[in-house]
């Protein structure tokens, strides 16, 4: 499944040093991010000028069953440091979310 299967992607809601002037999906690559219990922040800088921002990484509604497991792979997975967040949401995380015996689980495949 893709990452925008599985997650909802904000738009860059704010820049370290106000707002969030030109920054995009494209031009901004993924530094760092934080966990909460409800999403993971993500932390994005634009290389050509540091330029910092932020967007916010939540789990679909129709897969919030499992919301602790997948805030989970997205905070801990390398795989997504670096990139824009147009290629964040085309990434394929190799996960399945199957229902075994009535309960519903994430598994790597």
């Amino acid at each position: 499944m893709k990452v925008s299967e599985l997650f909802k992607q904000t738009r860059i809601s704010e820049s370290v040093s106000g707002a969030a002037d030109f920054l995009d999906k494209e031009n901004c690559k993924i530094t760092n991010k934080t966990k909460t219990d409800d999403f993971v922040l993500i932390h994005l800088k634009r290389e050509s000028d540091g330029k910092e921002g932020q967007a916010y990484l939540r789990v679909q509604d129709k897969f919030q069953v499992v919301r602790a497991s997948l805030l989970n792979w997205a905070f801990t997975s390398r795989s997504l440091s670096g990139l824009t967040l147009n290629q964040l949401s085309e990434l394929e995380t190799n996960l399945d979310i199957e229902k075994i015996q009535d309960r519903i689980q994430v598994r790597e495949i």
